[in-house]
């Protein structure tokens, strides 16, 4: 059985950097339909940029193999153009590609949706540090997209019934100073261990769990929790953020605490693979603010979607 760092890295190697190669690849040897190909192979580049998970190769590296990945697929596409290829009908296979040619557009459509769309209800946040380059790695609204935000469609979530309020829940991590980029072994190794953690949003500190103990990174086996966490509430608002660091929290349940007041610092406890920061805003009407509606946070106006750099100096 793999662990789960070997699975990890076997899943982002093929998805990351292996897949839309092979695709090119196959298009380019056979005569067989592939401009519907190429056409999947774009629509997956365009995909991955918006939706892979880029922490683990840093954004130098994402927009490097974009660039290099889009420029081969315009001289592929030139040269069967110049080249006069004629795909041979294959009324089934074309039937097939066709269907996942749509498929992907229509989750790029569900993509552009999360980035840009508009929730009815948006409440705007102070960001939870002050300084440092961040990358949201899972955001905004979950249920429209899976790909953005895997909250909402997670098994376990709804198994415990908790993927409502989570329906905005979002995963930070920081990306600068960064000691080891891919997988590192030691909770250390990531910038964001050990960061201090400010007050998104003004209110009474609700609950707090402070004595939950760090995970190693990717260790498996973790707790179903969100770990060493605060909650703040406001008026039917509660603002949750988890997997912070053990110990690590400044305030008392019942304490008073104003936008930007310093909270505790970022760790890897709970349900965590890895040092990063989970954040939700939750509208409920009783205290159990687990089976309450997750509702969409911005900062500068702006949605907390996946990929999305913040650099707050």
């Amino acid at each position: 059985m793999l662990n789960e760092r070997t699975q990890l890295i076997i899943r982002l190697v093929s998805t990351h950097l292996v897949l839309i190669p092979v695709l090119m690849l196959v298009s380019l040897l056979v005569n067989r339909d592939t401009y519907l190909l190429l056409s999947i192979s774009q629509s997956l580049l365009i995909i991955l940029y918006l939706t892979g998970y880029w922490e683990f190769f840093g954004l130098k590296f994402k927009m490097i193999y974009f660039i290099s990945l889009e420029s081969l697929l315009l001289a592929e596409l030139e040269w069967k153009i110049c080249s006069k290829v004629l795909s041979h009908v294959n009324i089934v296979l074309i039937s097939i590609l066709l269907a996942i040619q749509l498929y992907l557009l229509f989750e790029l459509i569900k993509v552009i949706i999360v980035i840009f769309g508009k929730s009815r209800i948006a409440y705007e946040i102070a960001f939870p540090f002050k300084q440092g380059k961040y990358l949201v790695t899972d955001g905004g609204n979950s249920k429209v997209s899976r790909l953005m935000n895997y909250h909402f469609y997670s098994g376990m979530h709804k198994r415990n019934g908790t993927n409502y309020s989570m329906l905005f829940a979002t995963d930070i991590v920081r990306i600068d100073n960064a000691k080891k980029l891919f997988l590192p072994a030691q909770n250390e190794d990531y910038p964001i261990f050990g960061e201090k953690v400010v007050s998104p949003i003004s209110g009474v500190v609700f609950k707090i769990e402070n004595t939950i103990k760090d995970n190693n990174p990717y260790c498996g086996n973790y707790p179903y929790n969100t770990g060493n966490t605060i909650v703040i509430r406001n008026h039917n608002r509660y603002l949750l953020l988890g997997h912070l660091k053990m110990g690590s929290i400044k305030v008392n349940e019942g304490d008073l605490v104003k936008e930007n007041d310093l909270l505790a610092e970022a760790g890897n406890s709970g349900y965590s693979e890895r040092p990063h920061i989970h954040m939700q805003l939750i509208e409920s009407n009783s205290e159990n603010y687990w089976k309450g509606m997750g509702i969409s946070v911005q900062f500068k106006g702006t949605n907390l979607f996946k990929n999305r750099v913040i650099d707050v100096k």
